[in-house]
């Protein structure tokens, strides 16, 4: 094998368990040698002995590009099956054949591949660009098994995929009907991403962060005044009593309510007390 990517058929041989990946490591070679219509095109017939050299050559062409397929089959097959493929006359035949033997896991494959993309939807935080990565994934693995998916029935697919942040541009989409790859629809689909997120982004600042007040420009001033000063401890505030207390009142400066003298109270004043005696109302003990 010639081809610098041959050796991953001589690293990865078909043993046929393997025949899914095997096959799809074949076509990559294959496309890269320019041999791969061998497997999709009929060899064209012998042409006539006046026929144009433009016939001739395309001949020539596939039976050397079908003879390199070939080699690259069988060199990157086990013992057995390359025996079991000696008298095959073309690289299609060989590859009808692997087909037959091995054709329930081509099937499998192309169901498992379109139920796990029927399946996918896109994770709350999963970035666009790793959930494209895993849908195109699914499109490949079916499509290498034989299943018939045009482009515009793909981009629907995709689209159920996706989470509901992408509807605004799903309904842009479906306005518009342009017309474009899956790589391309990845790109645009990473574009409007970043701008979400930007916006969102943003909004989740405004809510986030509320609005601090206007400064006092009194109180600036006064921080300023006290630059340099310790800043006062105010004293652990002392739990208030309940009860009043009483202020002591000197006798001798205290001016009777009934008599009008100073030196005593109304409940001391000997004329009061006189009078209550006489109303018969005196109920107050008396003190010298």
């Amino acid at each position: 094998m010639s081809s610098p990517l041959s050796v991953i058929l001589t690293q990865n041989k078909l043993t046929g368990e393997n025949f899914n990946d095997w096959k799809r490591k074949l076509l990559i070679v294959l496309n890269f040698e320019k041999h791969s219509f061998v497997l999709t095109q009929p060899r064209p017939p012998t042409p006539a002995i006046n026929a144009p050299d433009r016939d001739f050559v395309a001949l020539e062409r596939w039976d050397n590009s079908n003879l390199s397929a070939m080699c690259y089959i069988r060199a990157s097959m086990s013992n057995v099956l390359q025996k079991q493929h000696e008298k095959h006359q073309t690289a299609r035949q060989i590859i009808d054949n692997l087909e037959e033997m091995f054709g329930e896991q081509t099937i499998q494959a192309k169901t498992d591949a379109i139920k796990g993309l029927m399946n996918c939807r896109q994770k709350v935080g999963t970035l666009i660009k790793e959930h494209m990565m895993k849908v195109m994934a699914y499109l490949f693995e079916a499509q290498t098994n034989g299943a018939e998916i045009d482009s515009a029935t793909q981009l629907v697919m995709v689209f159920q995929t996706l989470s509901k942040d992408f509807d605004l541009f799903q309904a842009s989409y479906n306005l518009n009907r342009k017309e474009m790859s899956l790589t391309e629809l990845m790109k645009e689909l990473q574009a409007f991403e970043n701008i979400f997120k930007g916006s969102g982004s943003k909004a989740e600042a405004n809510v986030a962060e509320p609005s601090s007040p206007a400064p006092n420009p009194k109180r600036k001033k006064e921080k300023g005044k006290n630059k340099g000063k310790k800043p006062a401890v105010d004293a652990p505030a002392t739990k208030k009593s309940t009860k009043t207390k009483k202020r002591k009142v000197d006798p001798k400066k205290v001016k009777c309510f009934h008599c009008g003298k100073k030196g005593h109270f109304k409940k001391d004043c000997r004329e009061y007390l006189s009078m209550l005696k006489q109303k018969g109302n005196f109920d107050v003990l008396y003190l010298e």
